[in-house]
């Protein structure tokens, strides 16, 4: 069902406050390891090897090139540019698929362009290989969480981007249901969905799925706490 919104949405053009977005600059040095062979059509992982700018034209979505760039930036520093990074070879293997940012108040019942996002959802997609599984073959439930970390934070950044405001952070909680197993080779599509953002709380939901069949493996509620607002970003108290 959440992929089905995020289809339909996709239709709008979100035109982000390009005065105030984004509020972190993105590393101008990040750069992308596609090439021009066949497989630079592929949505770039979260890793970086040249200098050019970021390719994000594979990443579906109705946010500018500008924000998607902005967002693969923010995980790739996050998730550890570096070999000695926990997890950082999984991270890399983690491949946009789309960003979208729109508003669910009845003022946008028409269509029409909202003046103030309220909900964001990105869709990432990866497949289980050996060094995410438990000894019988299916998904780890570490390797799950590490999964809805930056997939989840990643939906919190993008409306924090769309309304001006830093929304990173640090975790505060994390939930997770796991409802079946997923077996190694399994292609898996993550969709991440903005819950709220008030304050220095943001929360937002994941549900790890089958990227076939839509069979749901794990789903997650992820909290984080951003920083205080003694920085000059537009932050409310807690």
């Amino acid at each position: 069902m959440s992929s089905n919104r995020s289809q339909h949405q996709q239709q709008e053009d979100w035109q982000s406050d390009t005065s105030a977005f984004p509020v972190i600059p993105p590393d101008s040095t990040t750069s992308s390891s596609a090439s021009t062979s066949s497989t630079s059509a592929l949505p770039p992982p979260l890793t970086s090897s040249s200098s050019a700018p970021l390719d994000v034209s594979s990443i579906d979505g109705n946010v500018s090139d500008q924000a998607k760039r902005h967002v693969m930036d923010m995980l790739t520093y996050y998730t550890g540019a570096k070999e000695e990074s926990f997890g950082v070879a999984i991270a890399r293997r983690l491949q946009m698929r789309s960003m979208n940012v729109w508003a669910t108040s009845p003022g946008n019942a028409q269509g029409r362009i909202p003046q103030r996002a309220t909900e964001a959802q990105t869709i990432f997609e990866i497949t289980i290989t050996k060094d995410m599984c438990n000894p019988y073959g299916t998904l780890h439930g570490a390797c799950a969480c590490y999964i809805v970390d930056p997939c989840s934070m990643s939906a919190i950044v993008v409306l924090g981007a769309a309304l001006g405001i830093d929304a990173t952070g640090v975790s505060q909680s994390m939930n997770l249901i796991w409802h079946r197993p997923a077996k190694i080779g399994t292609r898996l599509r993550a969709i991440s969905t903005s819950i709220f953002i008030e304050g220095r709380i943001r929360t937002a939901r994941v549900e790890i799925m089958d990227s076939e069949t839509d069979k749901l493996y794990v789903s997650a509620i992820h909290s984080t706490i951003g920083p205080k607002p003694d920085s000059g970003s537009r932050l409310a108290k807690l």
